[in-house]
C-alpha cells in the first residue's frame, strides 16, 4: 500500500457496470518529504494516478491505495482497475530513522 493525495477526479461520460456508484480519482502519491511533513509539490509529469474511489474521499484528502493485482480483489469478477483507495488517512505520524 502506498500513500497519496487526491488532487482531483475523472468525469466518465460512459462508465463500465463496475463503476456504478463510486468515482475515480487523481492521486499524487505523497514523496518522503511529504511523510516528514513538507507541503505537497506538483510532482513531475506522469507520476499522478487513476484510483477507484468507494470511500469518499474528496480533493486534499490523504488516502492509502493499491496497485495491480491486489486492486481487483474487493470485485467479484474482472474489473478495469489499476488503483484501489483502501483507507482514507487521518493523521500521518512519522519518525525518521536514526
Amino acid at each position: 500500500m502506498r500513500l497519496g493525495t487526491v488532487i482531483g477526479r475523472v468525469t466518465l461520460s460512459q462508465e463500465e457496470p463496475v463503476y456504478s456508484g463510486s468515482r475515480l480519482l487523481i492521486v499524487q502519491p505523497l514523496s518522503k518529504e511529504q511523510f516528514a511533513g513538507a507541503p505537497a509539490q506538483p510532482l513531475a509529469k506522469g507520476v499522478s494516478l487513476v484510483v477507484f474511489d468507494q470511500l469518499g474521499a474528496g480533493q486534499g484528502s490523504i488516502i492509502g491505495f493499491t496497485e495491480g493485482a491486489e486492486a481487483t480483489q474487493p470485485f467479484d469478477g474482472p474489473a478495469p482497475v489499476d488503483a484501489y483507495n483502501a483507507c482514507i488517512i487521518d493523521e500521518i505520524y512519522y519518525q525518521p530513522p536514526k
